[in-house]
């Protein structure tokens, strides 16, 4: 009975106890990072580092002269810009006063009766002028007949 209590035990170790296993993957994983990937995190901490340095010394300097060299006219050209800006706003307040858009208003209202008199006036001379026609091609055809008659 021992012996079937020990191999019952051996048998689930096997089975259900896996650290003897991943201990030795661990190991295996560790060492090959180690050897793969050696010391390049480091390496590339230094690289970043020397070029962390390079800007500090070197292009800072050149972005501040850059900059004194063209904030002076882009502030300017703002301003130019803003300036304008005003002046069209105030612009838009002189000529979107009630008193000046009814003006306009009154005008246009003019404008357009004068117009509709206009076309009014075309479409009664077309009228006409399309009725002497037919009274005229209705007495040419009248004489047609007459004569058609005739013969």
């Amino acid at each position: 009975m021992a012996e079937a209590a020990g191999d019952v035990n051996e048998v689930f170790s096997r089975l259900f106890d896996h650290r003897p296993f991943l201990k030795g993957e661990i190991e295996f994983f560790k060492k090959e990072f180690e050897e793969k990937r050696g010391d390049r995190e480091v390496e590339q901490l230094f690289r970043s580092l020397e070029l962390i340095t390079e800007i500090k010394e070197g292009q800072v300097e050149k972005i501040v002269n850059s900059s004194d060299d063209n904030l002076p006219r882009t502030i300017a050209d703002i301003q130019v810009a803003l300036h304008m800006c005003e002046d069209t706003l105030d612009t838009e307040t002189k000529f979107s006063t009630d008193e000046l858009l009814a003006k306009k208003r009154a005008e246009r209202k003019l404008r357009l009766a004068s117009v509709q008199r206009d076309v009014q006036e075309k479409l009664n001379l077309l009228e006409e002028s399309y009725q002497e026609k037919e009274k005229a091609m209705r007495a040419r055809f009248e004489q047609l007949e007459s004569r058609a008659g005739c013969v």
